[in-house]
């Protein structure tokens, strides 16, 4: 699910309740999924003729007059013209593979789903200074779209006290606006039935988007706490597009799915926001089918600004660590630093999550804006100092309004490179960060508001590159106003692996293209080359973020064993090799969740995939005595192309009570056809021995449970028979209540058995709740909330 990132993200180790049901509960007769169906034509995103409109109309007439004929039972939840040309459909399970043969269907995906991005602040104290833009005006008529779980539309740091609401508006649920607040919407999964889903503010629910408005234009002079603060933009209009609607641990808030999103980001556009901020994310999926950073890419094109959160998961995840969809080519992506000091200097965020994007190998962050202990409004006229990269994305959303103020005409590319070319360098203790971590740097408004130049591409990644390659780039320098002429060429190196560099000239006219070339002896070692490339004309300076790792992939000289089979196989580490000892992306740090060095040796199996499927994985289901042995699951030879989090043996799937521990599987979510490793590697030589795991490929389907005996004996255990044909039966997560009461239980050949300890005869009601494997990987699911998890209720009888 997309989590709100003002919170911790969900793959911190916190503790999660198991999900006592839901609306359309797993193991249903006839479960119901929420796909999104791509259809042939391009968005109109940039192409909005009345030609095009029309052609994209007769698309979606002609899919839903099919669909009623294919799937009758089938319903269209949401329909996407703007961002993406498609709709989200509910269909029975079944019936999926027959919604992919529709005339103009090119795609059928499941949503992923997210959560605000919030770090905990409990223990924040509240800032004594205040950040401030530094330009003259305030965000007077410009639009900023808060795309959370809901802004309290009475709050007195949103009062609508001497704004007049603007023509054409108010639009939504109007009860629930202001001349302030001038939209209201709430987009919620369809199979939903919690009470407040379809209401643009839950009152027991919703905080994170209050928050988050209020960074971004919360009204200037209000007293808060006994301190006097402001929005960035302070007489910017606020539109409220409620997409995350599904609770869960109150820690974490609401959760939404990506069908949701991609709805709200589409209204956003269609009710002409100026800009919308995501504080939320989920891991990043293969990028051609994530949906809802696809859909911000469409927002750009129709030239809506997107500012998105990059993540909190930097202390347990490191490297590659920042989530979807700050992974937008297109959006803004904000890093969290501290308050400016005295002297003027940031700290990045220790939580603040990093670059390169795991699997599409992006330079992101963009940019940094302050997002530790930012005070600002809570619902019910309450204020507090929250942290995380929530609070630094609504601080650049209401700078790049005020920018679209001062600059009406500026396409969103042109304000978003004037953004990451004028930063302020933030500081990692004593060193300046790298642009994996801080982007750009602190944004700088003033310098924004005069560019002077702008370079396209705005950053640059040439991603992995082996020894004795060498790759030549071309960056456009354009004059962004007083720009024009002689710029003088440099490089900053913050970090370089021996035998790497960039090689620039000494300079650069202005219209004009800079020439350069990231070069890797054939003797470098592994390792990232990063930096800037800076422009200097006198005291003027302008910089390029850049970055590169130097590959050189140990498990290409390995040779692996086929992996056809799909039921259980027996391996051994013992005498292997021992060629690999790190991982990335995610370049989990040594005192990360899951090991970090395998120093041991490994064995490697090879798949291939040769169709579009929604997942593949492995499960240890046994190691011998003192064996020590953990999958991963990598492109084929290369230990740097961790297919994601899916990859790590870690529990990602906040809807259980086991989420955040280590577990013994390892996958790919939504994998493009082609050639994957798994690999079982081993901590030491010592731990290194005999193992058995289970192989699966596209388990969408819960496993089959079939109560025994309706009646037992008094103290007798109830038997459960339990089976999974596909990832398998993972025992650990059963739960099991009794009138109520969780029960001790207990997993022998196929057979669940669950406790009667201290229950006297009578008749009660049994629940029992239990997944397979392959629900450990999921950081993605619509609803049901849990794909692969079914829920048994039965009547028992205690004699």
């Amino acid at each position: 699910m997309i989590r709100l990132l003002g919170l911790l993200s969900a793959l911190t180790l916190l503790a999660f309740p198991v999900v006592r049901g839901s609306s359309a509960a797993p193991g249903a007769d006839e479960p119901l999924r929420e796909v999104v169906v791509t259809l042939t034509s391009p968005a109109l995103a940039g192409r909005d003729t009345a030609a095009n409109r029309a052609a994209i109309d007769r698309e979606h007439a002609r899919f839903a007059s099919e669909l009623e004929v294919a799937i009758p039972e089938a319903m269209i939840h949401w329909r996407y013209r703007l961002v993406l040309n498609g709709a989200a459909v509910v269909v029975p399970e079944r019936a999926l593979q027959r919604l992919s043969q529709l005339e103009y269907v090119t795609s059928v995906d499941a949503g992923a789903s997210y959560t605000v991005a919030t770090v905990s602040a409990a223990d924040a104290k509240r800032a004594t200074r205040r950040w401030q833009s530094g330009l003259p005006n305030q965000g007077d008529g410009v639009k900023i779209g808060i795309i959370d779980d809901g802004v309290d539309h009475r709050h007195p740091y949103l009062s609508p006290a001497g704004y007049t609401m603007p023509a054409g508006y108010p639009k939504g649920q109007t009860e629930f606006t202001t001349a302030k607040v001038i939209v209201a919407r709430a987009f919620a999964p369809a199979s939903t039935a919690w009470r407040n889903a379809r209401l643009p503010f839950d009152t027991e629910q919703s905080e994170h988007g209050t928050h988050v408005a209020g960074i971004a234009a919360g009204n200037a002079g209000t007293i808060a706490n006994g301190t006097s603060i402001s929005g960035m933009a302070p007489r910017a209009y606020i539109g409220n597009y409620k997409a995350l609607s599904v609770p869960t641990d109150a820690d974490v808030g609401l959760d939404g799915n990506a069908a949701e999103l991609v709805a709200a980001i589409e209204a956003a556009v269609a009710d002409d926001m100026d800009v919308i901020n995501l504080s939320l994310g989920e891991p990043e999926v293969e990028p051609t089918r994530d949906l809802v950073a696809l859909a911000l890419d469409g927002a750009a094109r129709a030239g809506v600004i997107p500012v998105v959160a990059a993540g909190n998961d930097f202390d347990d995840f490191g490297k590659g660590s920042l989530s979807s969809p700050g992974s937008s080519a297109l959006a803004i992506t904000v890093a969290a630093v501290t308050i400016p000091d005295a002297t003027g200097n940031s700290a990045l965020a220790e939580f603040s999550s990093s670059g390169p994007t795991a699997l599409s190998l992006r330079l992101k962050p963009d940019v940094s804006a302050p997002g530790v202990s930012i005070l600002s409004s809570l619902p019910g006229g309450r204020y507090s100092s929250w942290s995380g990269t929530s609070m630094a994305s609504p601080q650049v959303s209401g700078v790049a309004a005020l920018l679209r103020e001062r600059h009406p005409t500026w396409p969103v590319s042109v304000l978003k490179a004037a953004l990451i070319g004028s930063g302020d360098t933030v500081w990692v203790g004593s060193q300046a960060a790298p642009p994996t971590r801080g982007g750009g740097g602190l944004v700088n408004p003033v310098r924004a508001d005069v560019p002077l130049i702008l370079a396209t591409p705005a950053s640059l990644s040439f991603g992995l590159v082996a020894p004795g390659v060498s790759t030549p780039a071309q960056i456009e320098i354009s004059d962004g106003g007083a720009g024009g002429g002689t710029w003088d060429v440099a490089v900053e190196t913050i970090s370089s692996a021996a035998g790497s560099s960039l090689v620039v000239p000494t300079t650069v006219s202005a219209p004009g293209v800079l020439a350069l070339t990231a070069t890797v002896d054939s003797t470098a070692t592994d390792g990232d080359l990063s930096g800037f490339v800076r422009l200097s004309r006198g005291v003027d300076v302008r910089r390029i973020p850049f970055w590169l790792h130097v590959s050189r992939p140990a498990l290409a000289a390995a040779t692996p064993r086929s992996l056809t089979t799909r039921s259980l196989i027996n391996g051994n580490t013992k005498g292997k090799p021992s060629r690999v000892s790190r991982y990335r992306y995610p370049e989990v740090p040594v005192d990360g969740p899951v090991s970090a060095v395998l120093q041991g040796p490994e064995q490697v199996f090879r798949f291939v995939l040769t169709r579009r499927v929604a997942n593949f994985g492995v499960a240890i289901t046994r190691r011998g005595s003192g064996v020590r042995v953990e999958p991963r699951v990598v492109s084929a030879g290369d230990e740097n192309r961790l297919t994601g989090y899916a990859a790590l043996p870690l529990h990602l799937n906040p809807y259980l009570a086991q989420f955040g521990e280590p577990v013994l599987v390892a996958g790919a979510l939504r994998p493009q056809p082609g050639r994957y490793d798994i690999v079982f590697d081993s901590r030491t030589t010592a731990g290194a021995g005999a193992y058995t795991f289970r192989f699966w490929v596209d388990d969408t389907r819960p496993p089959t449970v079939k109560l025994v005996q309706p009646r037992v004996k008094r103290s007798a255990p109830v038997l459960v028979r339990v089976a999974d044909g596909g990832a398998g039966v993972d025992p650990g997560t059963a739960v099991a209540t009794i009138a109520g009461k969780e029960q001790v239980t207990s997993w022998r050949n196929g057979v669940l058995r669950i406790s009667t300890k201290g229950i006297f005869p009578g008749t009660y009601r049994l629940r029992l709740q239990i997944s397979d494997y392959q629900e450990s990987r999921n950081t993605e699911n619509v609803p049901p909330i849990l794909p692969n998890t079914r829920v048994l209720n039965a009547k028992i009888a205690i004699s």
